[in-house]
């Protein structure tokens, strides 16, 4: 019969195999990652982008957040930065997790090579919005402790007529190196 220490260090190595980086746990910072928990999703998405909008107008008076690399203002407007969000990053937790990150994602995306890359506006809906042009950009969400939170998110930014760059979507994606 194994010792009071033996059971303890069984114990220990099955936690310890449990928690190895690369598995995903059920829930991350509140966001289920289950598949089929749409419905939760979108009502995260919902409280994120509220939460947002409201610590904006506190913060700076104002809903914008300033790209770091493209040194402009880029705005986060209802009924338009949410729309596509809830409706498409609720299907996967990790574009459901930026979404929760969005402060830090608009802030420090980038081009994936420097190079900016634009895109012609494809949809209805963006030309009824009018955007003239999209900006791709992509943050990298790193983390040595767990692997399942290494992965790479694209934000594009809608360019209306007048020049306001309004942040259209964010999807988590996978990057081909």
């Amino acid at each position: 019969m194994p010792t009071s220490k033996a059971k303890d260090k069984i114990k220990k190595a099955s936690v310890n195999t449990a928690q190895k980086a690369s598995d995903t746990p059920e829930f991350i910072e509140g966001i289920p990652t289950k598949k089929s928990l749409i419905k939760e999703r979108r009502e995260l998405i919902v409280k994120y982008y509220d939460s947002l909008w409201k610590r904006l107008q506190r913060e700076t008076g104002s809903n914008y957040i300033l790209n770091d690399f493209l040194q402009s203002k880029i705005y986060i407007v209802k009924g338009e930065s949410d729309k596509k969000a809830k409706n498409e990053s609720v299907y996967n937790w990790k574009s459901t997790y930026a979404i929760k990150h969005l402060n830090d994602v608009v802030r420090k995306a980038r081009p994936l090579n420097d190079i900016i890359e634009f895109t012609s506006v494809k949809t209805g809906v963006q030309k009824k919005n009018g955007y003239k042009q999209n900006i791709i950009l992509y943050h990298k969400f790193t983390n040595d402790k767990f692997d399942y939170l290494n992965f790479t998110v694209k934000l594009t930014i809608g360019i209306k007529a007048d020049g306001k760059h309004v942040q259209y979507s964010v999807n988590k994606m996978e990057i081909k190196k």
